[in-house]
């Protein structure tokens, strides 16, 4: 989605590390206000990073090097038609690595974002939410990391076209690293109510691997938030689930 703005904030559907520019385009990954706001976009400024907020970025990417999706997880996933665009962590760490894809904080325009994706540049980067830039607990750590795998999945395919199928695809993708962390840390988010935890991380896996097979919270919730997009999008083929988000966001 292309949008042009004259603010000195660049207005995006999703962001990243950039300089104020009259138009981007990028993709969005929000817990909060949805339709017209998304299909408007919202406003950035990049902010500069501290050393120990730059360490917990590093930390969260070793973090997420090291996740392994669960294998029955992952034939879940894919029984629900979602497309997960890496093997694991590893592969999406060096992925970014390899794409020199940047990440940064920044003040969001609409504060219930919690990571976006800028593609308004050659060089895609992520940016995570201001508000979330103290956080350095184990926990919180972990979930800067799951914010950080669903960027990185929507950088994956290489455009700046975005879908509900698209949406799945990552938010599944945040939900297999949060079910590794819970096998391997079975601890870690049982203390934390931060926005970015109760609101996001810990969010989706309950709505995921909601024991109702029609998944109808699921799909209100991503219908409310995705559901002006298309269906479907490059590398993104729809999905009986993202057809039926589509059908009831009408």
């Amino acid at each position: 989605m292309k949008i042009n703005s004259i603010s000195f904030f660049p207005k995006i559907t999703s962001c990243g590390k950039l300089k104020p520019t009259k138009s981007t385009v990028a993709k969005s990954h929000d817990k909060g206000k949805s339709g017209s706001e998304n299909q408007g976009g919202m406003y950035v400024k990049p902010i500069s990073t501290s050393r120990k907020q730059q360490s917990t970025i590093t930390r969260a990417l070793n973090e997420l090097s090291n996740v392994k999706f669960l294998p029955n997880d992952v034939i879940y996933m894919q029984n629900l038609g979602v497309n997960i665009p890496f093997d694991g962590g590893f592969d999406a760490v060096k992925y970014l690595k390899d794409k020199n894809i940047d990440i940064a904080y920044a003040e969001f325009s609409n504060p219930d974002v919690h990571a976006c994706l800028d593609t308004s540049k050659k060089t895609p980067s992520i940016l995570i939410n201001a508000n979330y830039k103290n956080l350095a607990s184990f926990s919180e750590v972990l979930a800067v990391s799951e914010a950080i795998m669903h960027e990185i999945s929507h950088a994956k395919d290489n455009d700046s076209i975005n879908s509900i199928q698209e949406e799945i695809d990552c938010l599944a993708s945040n939900v297999l690293v949060h079910e590794y962390y819970k096998s391997v840390y079975p601890e870690a988010y049982k203390s934390e109510n931060s926005p970015l935890m109760k609101d996001g991380v810990s969010l989706y896996p309950r709505l995921f691997f909601d024991f109702d097979s029609s998944k109808s919270a699921l799909k209100k919730r991503i219908s409310e938030k995705y559901g002006f997009l298309n269906v479907a999008s490059p590398n993104h083929a729809a999905s009986k689930l993202a057809e039926d988000i589509k059908s009831i966001s009408k």
